[in-house]
Order: structure tokens, then C-alpha cells, then sequence
């Protein structure tokens, strides 16, 4: 097994962006607790790029993030919320947060909103998002049709045929490599013989593109806290749309400089979510 150790650099290029909070700030730290529901035996670390705003596709947002790979379950995450959660554990043993601890969980921002964890034994995946208010919903493993094509190239040093499949709404052409007999990938997205190292969809709005591998052991788990609402994909699905239609709904009342409520619930933003069905 050949592994690709250039992660570090790769990795503190995304921390570029600070955001600093500065005087005397002191709040309560948020509640955390884990479920943890397996070991992770090995890593795979994806490149993902993908576009929020489909009428600026030329503009894309970048995340690192996780596939960990345990013995029944496997998740997949922004690597940011495995350092951001680590931080909150930490924190959740403290009184006050104050401008240093604030400051460093500003600094780990999530690009990727979603957390999928697969059972492999159930058939199962289950979704969180991490906003504030997290929601959580489970599905079957969604099964795709892959169309196995003869086309080859090479990926971290290994050999990866190419396969087709749709999706939600969605064409993806994804790489995976034989030398690798893992039938995962990231997202979703699985069923095929070998790692997935490469998927792309049709309209270049999501790409996931393997950078890095190695074997160190962690705790695969789902955030549990009580003030997670575990509701149905549909309404997953409604929610994340009138989260974008209407996010002033989401954040609280706003008011103008007159001390007026502000019922227009803030400026419409961007939705272009990777299921489209």
C-alpha cells in the first residue's frame, strides 16, 4: 500500500482567512456530546471544490475533508469539524470562553455543511448538518448504477478505472483504483470495486479529488447532543431551501436603525445543493 504524506501543507494553505475577536469577551461555551459508534483503521483526505452559487460558477468554495474507514461504519466530514470538535470538547469542561478560545474555533470554519456516516451493516446512512441548530436524518444506502467504462488513469500512484452513474438529479464520473479493495468513497457515493478517488459531476459543480491516506486511529462518532432534531429527509430537504429563501427566519429578528423588526427575513441566498431530487 503506497501513501501520500504532503497533507500537512496541503491542509495549512486552508488557513489563510483569520478572523480575530479582540477586548473583554466572555460567554458559555456550547454543550457537546458524542456518540462514538466506531475506530477508524485508515484516512482518506479529499480536495473537494464545488460551487454554492450556480449564476458565479466560476467562483468555488475549497474544503479538505475526512473519509474515516472503521471495521462496520464509516464518515465523512470537513476535516475542520473533527479540529473544531476536539476544541469544543475541550471547551465544553469550562466555565467562560473567552477572545483566545473564541478565536481559535472561529478560525476552523466548515465550507462543507453536511456529515454522512454509513453503516455497513444496517444499509444505512445517517446525515447531520452543522449548523446551529443541527438536524439529522437517516436513509437506506443509496444504491447506484454504476456503468464500468475501460478508460484508465493514475491517482496518488494508483491505477483507477472509470465509472458513470447519476444521482439525485445529477451525471458523476468517478475514478477508483482495484489496488485499493475498499467499495467506499466520499459523500454517498460507493458500490463500486475499489476506492473512489476522483468523482466529478457533469457540471463541475462538485468535485472530490483524494490528496492524502494514512492510518491514524480516531474515534468515528455523531455529534448527540438534545438540541439535534432528528426529522425526515424531506423535511431535511424543505428546511435547507427556506434556510436559503429566507435566512433572516433562521438567525432571529433583525431590526433597522430605528429599532424597527425587519420582516423581509434578510437577503435571499444562494442555494445549489449537490441532491437536486
Amino acid at each position: 500500500m503506497k501513501f501520500y504524506f504532503s497533507l500537512f501543507l496541503f491542509i495549512v494553505s486552508f488557513a489563510r482567512a483569520q478572523v480575530s475577536v479582540t477586548g473583554n469577551f466572555s460567554m458559555k461555551p456550547d454543550s457537546y456530546e458524542v456518540k462514538v459508534i466506531d475506530k477508524s483503521l485508515q484516512n482518506i483526505y479529499y480536495k473537494l471544490k464545488f460551487v454554492r452559487d450556480t449564476k458565479n460558477s466560476g467562483k468555488k468554495l475549497e474544503a479538505v475533508c475526512i473519509l474515516q474507514l472503521g471495521e462496520h461504519s464509516s464518515k465523512f466530514s470537513d476535516f475542520n469539524s473533527l479540529r473544531k470538535d476536539s476544541l469544543m470538547e475541550k471547551f465544553s469542561h469550562l466555565d467562560h470562553l473567552g477572545s483566545k478560545e473564541l478565536n481559535q474555533t472561529l478560525n476552523l470554519s466548515e465550507k462543507w455543511k453536511n456529515v454522512v456516516v454509513k453503516s455497513f451493516s444496517e444499509g444505512k446512512i445517517i446525515v447531520q448538518d452543522v449548523a446551529k441548530n443541527t438536524y439529522q436524518y437517516e436513509e437506506r444506502q443509496p444504491v447506484l448504477n454504476w456503468a464500468l467504462e475501460t478508460e484508465t488513469k493514475n491517482i496518488l500512484g494508483y491505477s483507477c478505472n472509470k465509472a458513470i452513474a447519476k444521482y439525485r438529479g445529477r451525471k458523476y464520473t468517478a475514478w477508483y483504483s482495484k489496488d485499493i479493495p475498499i467499495h467506499n468513497g466520499p459523500y454517498v457515493f460507493q458500490g463500486l470495486p475499489g476506492l473512489i478517488l476522483e468523482i466529478e459531476d457533469s457540471k463541475s459543480n462538485f468535485h472530490f479529488m483524494a490528496v492524502g491516506i494514512d492510518k491514524k486511529a480516531a474515534d468515528i462518532y455523531l455529534r448527540s447532543e438534545k438540541r439535534i432534531l432528528v426529522i425526515t429527509r424531506e423535511q431535511f430537504r424543505k428546511i435547507a431551501q427556506n434556510y436559503h429563501d429566507n435566512p433572516g427566519f433562521f438567525l432571529g429578528k433583525s431590526y433597522d436603525i430605528n429599532g424597527n423588526a425587519i420582516i423581509d427575513g434578510g437577503k435571499k441566498r444562494p442555494y445549489n445543493p449537490i441532491e437536486m431530487e
